[in-house]
Order: structure tokens, then C-alpha cells, then sequence
């Protein structure tokens, strides 16, 4: 018996791809007064670079080490090196026709677990041939979207730039950070942090983290492996008394009856 399944494709097509790879000093400045000409994905190897949007409402982006930041095409900005010896490597492309999604339309940062590969992976083929072939380049960047995709897609443009807090909040949970900590990881003042992150989430950021930590400690426990003391710390409890009064408002018992 034969099968047929029709896949979707993207709306768009990508076209003249390159790469740079720079390595400037401290107080050293780059301009694009007039808007990028290419959308770019600006992956720091070492320092940090401070993106200054002329455009627009989000000012300025700061990127460190391990960090990329995405710039759509036309963008206005000047940019200034923060440290000495700053690398930076740039993957740039065009579109051929179609449009990108509608979250890809302004500056953010973009966070994935596996940022650093996926743009080495422009720079360093897995093998010299593979870099002769026409299509090897397209599949990184292809590679690159779907990945982002996958983690932006879902979250209106409103609010894409709550990612970094929202992705850290995801892995870190049991960290004890300030509301600042996520506010500066996004870019944006903490009170406006505050109230767009209540506005998409529905909670406050620490509301929101509890949960987090309340769940988790609630897969714990049904283990069997931890007793109540270990898994409120693991999950970043340092109060037992916090712990349990907190377990019992979510789920209407104590922890020591699961």
C-alpha cells in the first residue's frame, strides 16, 4: 500500500548567504544609519557588542559571550564594541521572494540550547566537501529557522522578547534571581518586565517560577527517590515551611501525601 503525505513549505526562498568573521576592540564603532541591507544573525565568540536601534522602541541590545542576536533586514543601528579582542561571526542572507514569519520582523535576542552549533556549523563544515556543495549552506540556514521556529512560533510578537527570561526561567527554576536578573536578560525596564510578563504568562515572574518549582517537586516526590526535604531544595526551597504551605495552596494536600 502506498502512503502520500503533503508537506508543508515555507513561504519564503533563501537566497545569496555569507558569512564574516571580525575581531575588533574596545570603543571600536559600526554603522547602519541608512538600514542593513541583509537580515543577520550575530553570534559573539568572545566580549560583547551594543547594538544602538535608531527605529524603533527597543534602544539598545547588549549580546556577551555565547549570545545571538537576530537583525532583520533594514534595520538602523550603530553599533559599539564593549570589550577588547570582541570575535563576532555573522551569518547574513536575503530573500529570493516571500516574507518571514511575523515574529522575525524586529531585533531579538534568540535562545537555544544549541545557539553556538548551529551557527559554527557555517563556519566549520562537518566536512571539506561538504562546503563545495550548493545546497550545504542552505541547509544550515534552513536548519537555523526551523530550530528558531520552533521555539518562537507560538509566542505573538508582543511578546517574543520575554523569551530569554521565559527560556531561563524553564532550565534555571531553582535559582534564586531577582526580577531584574530576567528584566536585564530581556532588555527592558523591570517594571515593564513585570507587566508584560503577567500580561503573556498570566502570573508574576516569581508566581510563575513557584509553579515551576512546585510541579517539579510534585514529579519528585511521585518518584520515590526524594523525601520532602530533598525536594524542596532541589527545586530551590530554602524555607520547608514556604515549601509546604506553598504545596498545599496548589494542590490541596501536603507533600508528604503524595
Amino acid at each position: 500500500m502506498r502512503y502520500a503525505h503533503n508537506l508543508s513549505a515555507p513561504n519564503f526562498t533563501i537566497h545569496n548567504i555569507d558569512t564574516v568573521n571580525v575581531t575588533r576592540n574596545k570603543n571600536y564603532k559600526h554603522s547602519y544609519r541608512g538600514g542593513r541591507d541583509k537580515y543577520g544573525f550575530i553570534f559573539v565568540l568572545k566580549g560583547a557588542l551594543r547594538e544602538c536601534f535608531l527605529d524603533n522602541e527597543i534602544g539598545e541590545i547588549t549580546i556577551f559571550e555565547g549570545e545571538v542576536l537576530f537583525i532583520p533586514r533594514g534595520s538602523k543601528y550603530i553599533g559599539v564594541y564593549e570589550e577588547d579582542n570582541t570575535e563576532i561571526k555573522i551569518v547574513q542572507f536575503d530573500l529570493l521572494d516571500g516574507a518571514l514569519p511575523e515574529y522575525l520582523l524586529t531585533p531579538f535576542k534568540i535562545v537555544l540550547p544549541n545557539s553556538c552549533e548551529l551557527i559554527e556549523a557555517f563556519f566549520d563544515p562537518v566536512s571539506s566537501s561538504a562546503s563545495k556543495h550548493p545546497f550545504y549552506y542552505l541547509s544550515c540556514m534552513y536548519k537555523l529557522l526551523w530550530q528558531i521556529d520552533e521555539h518562537y512560533a507560538k509566542i505573538p510578537t508582543k511578546y517574543v522578547r520575554l523569551r530569554p527570561a521565559i527560556y531561563e526561567l524553564s532550565e534555571l527554576y531553582m535559582k534564586n534571581r531577582p526580577v531584574a536578573y530576567y528584566a536585564e536578560l530581556c532588555e527592558m525596564s523591570e517594571a515593564h518586565f513585570r507587566r508584560i510578563f503577567r500580561e503573556f504568562i498570566g502570573l508574576s515572574p516569581i508566581d510563575y517560577r513557584n509553579e515551576l518549582r512546585l510541579k517539579n517537586a510534585q514529579t519528585m516526590l511521585k518518584s520515590g527517590e526524594y523525601n520532602v526535604t530533598e525536594a524542596a531544595e532541589a527545586c530551590g526551597f530554602s524555607n520547608l515551611s514556604f515549601f509546604i504551605r506553598l504545596y498545599k495552596n496548589r494542590f490541596g494536600y501536603t507533600p508528604k501525601k503524595e
